[in-house]
């Protein structure tokens, strides 16, 4: 490559970043919509056995059942149930 070839690359670069900069200044005039919060509420980050969220929430767990069942906090595998964090958080406010 040579040096006049370098230079028209880099122009080449430098008028595609140009259009870009201009393209992401439009869109972000543009509210964007908003985040669904429930896309990884139950992600296997995101969930802990329900007696560890009675716990940390000070929650009774019989509670936190009640809630699993009828309000949708949490899943049942194998017959434990495991708590969604970010739902209990709202469930609760925190």
């Amino acid at each position: 490559m040579t040096g006049d070839d370098a230079l028209a690359l880099i122009d080449r670069a430098i008028l595609a970043l140009q259009a870009l900069r201009e393209k992401m200044a439009v869109a972000g005039s543009e509210p964007e919509p908003a985040p669904d919060v429930t896309d990884d509420d139950f992600a296997a980050g995101n969930l802990i056995e329900l007696p560890l969220a009675a716990q940390r929430f000070e929650v009774s767990k019989d509670k936190l059942r009640r809630w699993c069942r009828n309000d949708g906090i949490g899943v049942s595998h194998g017959g434990r149930w495991m708590v969604s964090i970010p739902r209990l958080r709202r469930h609760i406010g925190r």
